[in-house]
């Protein structure tokens, strides 16, 4: 099958208020080239990243302006739909007819993720707002992506649900949106300095990181039974945003 659309298309313009992310800039341009990149110097960017927030803390809970309030709404509505997938004992069909798909059984597989996207993401007016909305691609293409109907989508969660929980999804959005928000800053203005190719290996390279970090994040959140439009909800997202974080602080 194909792949869903990208909202990645740079209709998002970036603001000339851009964070003071000198020293996340040069952190990044100094480590920007074709070679394996040293842990602890990707430990600095990432270090560099949390700091540029305000910290875990002031980042983790939607705090900044330049970054992690998109990812906690984004993060709540992902919840509840994969909430809703196993509270539904992995009915597919109920779970996007809870979102407002109709007509599934004509839908694609791609109808589906770029449905699920805008019902997950808010309009991206903003940077944040646009790196929520493609690491919600990232993601529902990692777990969806393969299928090439309703019913393989229905196999490959019920497949992702025995080996994974719903916080393991939430924590590797998480990692996307990282990777993403850094890419959507910088991405444009080391590649007019910088070669392609090394570019594309210093996002790789952090990907790959943060993915090993989280990764090895505790996963004992109380997600189970949760309204996903409570003030509770939004608290445990927050709190999985900050100690995801946390982790590179």
């Amino acid at each position: 099958m194909g792949t869903s659309k990208s909202f990645s298309d740079g209709s998002v313009k970036k603001s000339k208020m851009i964070p003071n992310w000198g020293t996340l800039s040069s952190s990044l341009t100094s480590n920007c080239d074709s070679s394996v990149i040293p842990v602890q110097k990707l430990q600095n960017i990432m270090r560099h990243f949390v700091s540029a927030l305000g910290g875990a803390s002031t980042g983790g809970r939607g705090g900044s302006k330049a970054g992690g309030r998109s990812s906690v709404r984004t993060a709540r509505k992902i919840g509840g739909v994969f909430s809703k997938f196993i509270s539904s004992g992995n009915n597919i069909r109920e779970t996007l007819e809870s979102t407002g798909l109709i007509d599934i059984d004509n839908k694609s597989v791609d109808d589906v993720i770029n449905h699920l996207i805008q019902y997950c993401s808010s309009n991206a007016t903003s940077i944040d707002d646009d790196a929520a909305k493609e690491a919600t691609r990232l993601l529902l293409e990692e777990l969806m992506g393969e299928a090439e109907s309703i019913n393989d989508l229905q196999t490959l969660l019920e497949q992702t649900f025995t080996t994974s929980n719903l916080e393991d999804i939430i924590i590797r959005y998480f990692g996307y949106y990282i990777n993403t928000l850094l890419s959507r800053w910088f991405y444009d203005n080391l590649i007019k300095s910088k070669k392609e190719n090394d570019v594309n290996n210093l996002f790789n390279e952090i990907r790959n990181y943060v993915f090993e970090q989280v990764n090895d994040e505790n996963k004992n959140y109380p997600l189970q039974n949760l309204d996903w439009s409570s003030e509770e909800a939004d608290r445990l997202i927050k709190n999985i945003q900050q100690n995801v974080f946390n982790v590179f602080e």
